[in-house]
């Protein structure tokens, strides 16, 4: 395990769109309560600020010292809800 990239667990609240062109007042009240803006991931840290942490869901291991990345993704820190470390888990 990369000790530089560590894996976690991350659940957080993305933004969304409802897809119907026209809603009710009372359908779109009860749109926007609905729990599934939750998204969960799993991925390798690259780097985190006050504003965000950027994990990527694939990291090579051919070359040590500089992997390639594959789907990274920046996720606003505000949006997260829960965060687990996994690397602590893996032996």
């Amino acid at each position: 395990m990369d000790k530089r990239f560590p894996l976690i667990y991350v659940e957080w609240c993305d933004a969304m769109v409802n897809q119907s062109s026209w809603l009710s007042l009372e359908d779109a009240l009860e749109w926007g309560k609905s729990e599934n803006w939750i998204v969960t991931e799993v991925g390798f840290l690259l780097d985190e600020t006050k504003e965000f942490i950027l994990i990527a869901n694939k990291k090579s291991s051919y070359d040590k010292e500089n992997p390639e990345i594959g789907g990274v993704m920046k996720i606003p820190t505000t949006w997260i809800r829960k965060r687990v470390n996994l690397s602590k888990h893996i032996k």
